[in-house]
């Protein structure tokens, strides 16, 4: 199969985006404090609505619209287009901070109601933050440490086993029961599907050894991750490479041809697993960053970000401040002249034969919404896929809104994206180091529909969250943890003592987001490490030397309040719950001085929420886990009582006389007890080299000394064979790697199969 042909588009170095991107997280700001000149007013705001409600067809959309597209006109309009918009109702401004510094904004509804009146504001904002060097090359842009339940029952089919998740099978470790996540390895049962590298394994595991169907090769693309529902598998897969403008049958390019840049791109393959041969059926590629995936109930919503594309900004001659003005002006006059298709994402829908048979600007203007403050030139998008229907050859829906994402959290009626929020130095030229508070955004989805996400509300949080496990809906609230200084500050002397963490309980309406209460002052100078929501209870690890274990009680949402704490020596950075009041933590062990030494896993007994006590503990000196950033790397199967996490572990004998290992580990967790029943690896033997050598002393006279012969030996390892992912099917314990799937019986933990990956 064949894609359409791809233009190629010059563009900024990665290497500086990706440190643009980290400055602009360092640098972001609360807009009310340290501004120094007042913003440029808005005339072209979106029109307020007091309803999720789907506005009206757009009258400028074109035929495209079945993903959400319509067209635009060519060149920007000569008037603003706020004349034709109605009233706004309004909003309110932020309401003042307390003494932690948290601001917390409930936001009106503000949706767009046709083109004119996206472009002139983004033009219009973007005008007043432009600079000498244009955007500042993506700056404003902020972003936290990324992150990284049962799933729905997929056993539909002729012929299938009647095979139970939780009973027969596992289900990948997910934070909510009922909301899928996409992982490297799914499985209903009868079938598993594997990714590695730009592969999809399909393995048949009915039988009584595990067969290969397949195995689907993604070109250009390495595999991200995938969801299975039914017959139909979605990979998700990232490159840089630029969304070719659709092309009519006719020949013509529809709407305005998007200029030319280098960028991140979305693409979501559908594999089709009904018939003896597994077969690509569609390919969906959007403009802009994966961001995630979640899968309820048949229905997919993809999660991406996109920024403006290349415009070719204007700088300085010189250092004086006569250029830096004239640069400025000519990025301005640049910007009045640019279209809706240079700021807002587009995407090409092909078959199965690589035709690109649908595509376009990649949402409705009237599903483009603002957040209550500008939040930076870039576009958070949700995309609605109903996989359980028609898949990708079905109707999308797409909202979009006017801001940046970087995590991911879903509840069965909600879906949150948090980021940190956007600063603009032009205009707020003070940063957090001047004092002003990192805060992060959050912006709520109503996701109760079938195959529809709308705008609900947006509001910010002092401090950055960690990760998804940060947040947590229960019983319509909100609770999400946050630190208030970057995670990468808080080592430096000057800067640690400053920082805490923080609870802040939000009250999730249909009107969006509202703080009802919150509690502070957790680990003064440390960071957030782990937090883990149990009904009305919440576990947050914070970390810098000794680890506290803080127990919250959230019962009354207007007063959550710290019930118990306990210190021990390292951390956790998951924490997964077992039933009886167990808490299971993975993480680092670590010296009382705060350095790390090795893999971790406690056992906690939280009954009594005034006293916590950790009652097992195991520990990997020189150890290191996936589940420590990837929570879906772990493993707890009930039944057997087992927990399985993967395991990279390197001795500290500088000698090279110990080899490392690659695998995983089973522990038992009966009794309340953690208990290492087997190490699992499929790696080959690591191969044990030396080198010898000597230094020269050279007198000043020429003359030379040998110095003594120095002997270094290391071990080379198979770096391929490093445990993925892994889950039970029957008797069964399966493991996967980039290299093969294992599988071992669960009584034994012995190996039953080993099937390799052809290279």
């Amino acid at each position: 199969m064949t894609n359409p042909p791809k233009r190629n588009r010059t563009g900024r170095a990665l290497a500086v985006l990706a440190a643009v991107s980290l400055l602009a997280a360092a640098c972001a700001s609360d807009p009310s404090d340290g501004a120094v000149d007042e913003p440029v007013p808005d005339t072209a705001e979106p029109t307020p609505t007091d309803n999720a409600d789907d506005p009206e067809p757009d009258p400028d959309s074109s035929d495209t619209a079945r993903a959400g597209t319509d067209d635009d006109p060519a060149s920007a309009p000569d008037e603003p287009a706020g004349d034709d918009l109605s009233e706004e109702t309004p909003s309110g401004d932020e309401p003042g901070t307390d003494e932690a510094g948290a601001a917390v904004a409930a936001a009106a509804l503000r949706q767009f109601d046709e083109c004119d009146a996206v472009l002139s504001y983004v033009q219009e904002h973007a005008a007043a933050a432009v600079g000498p060097w244009g955007l500042g090359g993506d700056f404003g842009f902020g972003g936290e440490v990324l992150e990284a339940e049962a799933a729905a029952d997929d056993s539909a089919g002729a012929g299938a086993v009647s095979a139970q998740p939780g009973v027969d099978y596992s289900t990948s470790n997910v934070q909510e029961a009922g909301i899928d996540e996409p992982h490297v390895l799914k499985t209903d049962g009868r079938r598993m599907v594997v990714a590695s590298e730009n592969r999809v394994h399909v393995v048949d595991v009915t039988g009584p050894e595990p067969t290969l169907v397949a195995s689907v090769q993604l070109d250009d693309h390495w595999v991200s991750n995938l969801l299975l529902h039914g017959d139909r598998v979605l990979v998700f897969a990232s490159q840089w490479d630029i969304v070719v403008p659709f092309v009519e049958p006719g020949g013509e390019t529809s709407g305005t041809e998007p200029a030319p840049s280098w960028g991140p791109t979305t693409e979501v393959v559908e594999i089709d697993l009904s018939s003896s041969t597994p077969r690509v059926t569609g390919r969906l590629d959007i403009e802009g960053n994966y961001i995630g995936a979640r899968l309820t109930d048949g229905v997919v919503r993809v999660v991406t970000t996109s920024r403006p594309r290349a415009i070719h900004w204007a700088t300085p001659e010189t250092a004086d401040l006569g250029a830096q003005e004239r640069s400025a002006g000519i990025n301005r006059d640049l910007i009045a002249g640019t279209t809706l298709d240079d700021w807002l994402p587009r995407f090409v829908l092909n078959d199965a034969s690589g035709t690109a048979v649908a595509g376009g600007r990649l949402v409705d203007c009237g599903r483009v919404w603002a957040p209550p403050h500008y939040a930076g030139p870039g576009t958070l998008s949700v995309t609605t896929i109903d996989i359980a229907a028609d898949g990708l050859a079905g109707a999308m829906d797409t909202t979009t809104i006017m801001s940046d994402g970087s995590t991911v959290y879903a509840s069965h009626d909600h879906l949150y994206v948090t980021t940190t929020r956007w600063h603009d130095w032009g205009v707020e030229p003070a940063g957090p180091g001047d004092g002003a508070p990192v805060e992060t955004e959050i912006h709520m989805f109503d996701t109760s529909g079938r195959a529809t996400s709308t705008y609900v509300g947006s509001a910010s949080v002092t401090g950055t969250v960690l990760n998804q496990y940060s947040m947590s809906e229960h019983e319509g609230h909100l609770r999400i943890a946050t630190t208030t200084a970057q995670p990468w500050w808080t080592w430096r002397a000057e800067v640690a003592p400053e920082s805490e963490s923080l609870v802040t309980v939000l009250a999730a309406g249909p009107d969006g987001l509202a703080e009802v209460g919150r509690v502070d002052g957790l680990g003064v100078g440390e960071r957030i490490y782990a937090v883990r929501y149990l009904g009305e209870v919440a576990a947050v690890v914070t970390f810098r030397q000794i680890d506290p274990l803080y127990l919250l009680d959230l019962s009354d949402p207007t007063a959550p309040a710290v019930r118990g704490e306990l210190k021990i020596t390292g951390y956790s950075a998951y924490l997964h719950p077992l039933g009886d009041d167990l808490l299971l933590g993975v993480g680092q062990e670590a010296t009382e001085e705060g350095f790390t030494v090795g893999t971790q896993v406690s056992l906690f007994d939280i009954a009594d929420l005034d006293r916590p006590e950790r009652i097992a503990q195991w520990t990997a000196p020189g150890g290191h886990s996936q589940v420590e950033f990837n929570a879906l790397a772990f493993l707890h199967w009930q039944p057997s009582e087992l927990a399985v996490l993967p395991l990279n572990q390197y001795p500290f004998d500088d000698s090279g006389s110990e080899p490392p290992f690659l695998g995983a580990v089973a522990l038992g967790t009966a009794g309340a007890e953690l208990t290492e029943r087997a190490r699992l690896s499929h790696a080959d033997p690591p191969v044990r080299k030396c080198r010898e050598s000597r230094e020269i002393l050279v007198r000043p006279d020429g003359t030379e000394e040998p110095g003594p012969w120095e002997r270094y030996c290391w071990f080379d390892t198979d770096w391929q064979a490093q445990v993925t992912a892994s889950a039970v099917v029957g008797d069964r314990l399966y493991l996967a790697s980039h290299k093969a799937l294992e599988s071992v019986w669960l009584d034994s933990l012995e190996r039953a199969s080993l099937l390799t990956w052809a290279r």
